[in-house]
């Protein structure tokens, strides 16, 4: 016959732990911690594999290297597309020799010394590079597309398509986010002018990254708004350098912009928080414009049957040409 269990216990002050079921024992805080464990194991592996691998991968379009060299409604680069890149990089350069030369400016200071100290000439530098870099992707793509043996299929994705990416994404935010922080919280009209300098610096920055947008097959991923975020840190730390060498704006005031005086650090620091909250939302919003332009550019595509679109196409690179982030 089999053995019956005996709950009996030497010492009957404890308390009874362990109950009989059939010929099993069974611990009942043996059995919590497993199901404890069980749960967090189920969890861990929920957040890392459901959540994270469907948000970073699977809701991402596929890249590919054809995105940064065509525009949106096409698959090839047409000639248009080309002196349209050049143009581009010609604009930024335009408005970098006015800004410098204070060309356009109804009270030029002639002080270009300051130039490279303001966050809006940061943006305008990240500008002309991105719009460069871009303009030699296109035109490299633009001559190998004319050799009768060349497949798109085999190009590789490389730093030249990746820097590019970088500057792009980080240019388009930080774009919007200057234009719309100059007109809001630094512009004062009893030292600014709204003059044709002003609105190229503040303004034409904007309009050029917003038609930029439209017209390229860039792609625009929120996990990559940490590149922005980098940019603004450094230029924090750099004001607060700034601040301690006893640097002066081009008024002579003791900052570089009032809302970063760092005789007041904790108001300051607290603004420096919000722009960067601020700088989030603005790459979210550009997040959602790229989304509805590809919705739109496909939907186009399906009317008229003769435009081939960018969203059907299977594009496919492997995990680590891709993943550069």
């Amino acid at each position: 016959m089999p053995s019956k269990c005996n709950n009996k216990d030497n010492n009957r002050d404890l308390p009874e732990r362990t109950s009989c079921i059939g010929d099993r024992i069974k611990d009942p805080l043996v059995s919590l911690a497993v199901t404890t464990i069980g749960r967090q194991a189920m969890l861990n592996k929920f957040w890392n594999y459901e959540i994270l691998q469907k948000y970073f991968h699977t809701k991402s379009e596929p890249l590919h290297v054809q995105l940064f060299s065509q525009p949106k409604c096409q698959i090839y680069v047409a000639t248009w597309y080309l002196l349209y890149r050049w143009l581009v990089f010609i604009a930024w350069i335009s408005i970098i020799f006015c800004s410098i030369f204070e060309f356009g400016s109804y009270e030029p200071l002639f002080k270009w010394q300051k130039w490279p100290i303001y966050l809006t000439n940061w943006d305008l530098l990240l500008g002309v590079t991105q719009a460069f870099l871009g303009a030699i992707i296109v035109f490299r793509r633009w001559r190998q597309q004319k050799d009768a043996d060349f497949n798109p299929y085999n190009m590789k994705l490389t730093m030249l398509e990746k820097s590019y990416w970088i500057f792009y994404t980080v240019t388009s935010t930080l774009a919007v986010g200057v234009t719309i922080t100059y007109w809001t919280a630094v512009y004062n009209p009893k030292i600014h002018h709204i003059d044709p300098l002003n609105i190229l610096l503040h303004v034409c920055n904007s309009i050029l990254m917003f038609i930029d947008l439209s017209i390229t097959s860039v792609p625009l991923y929120m996990k990559n708004v940490w590149w922005c975020l980098i940019i603004i840190l450094f230029y924090v730390i750099f004001s607060v350098i700034y601040y301690a060498a006893g640097g002066l704006d081009k008024y002579g005031y003791h900052y570089i912009y009032k809302i970063l005086d760092w005789e007041k650090p904790g108001q300051t620091l607290i603004i420096c928080i919000a722009g960067m909250a601020f700088i989030i939302l603005m790459h979210l919003i550009l997040c959602f414009f790229s989304k509805a332009r590809d919705w739109l550019y496909a939907r186009i595509a399906k009317k008229f049957h003769n435009i081939p679109s960018m969203t059907k196409i299977d594009y496919t690179v492997t995990k680590k040409e891709a993943e550069i982030v």
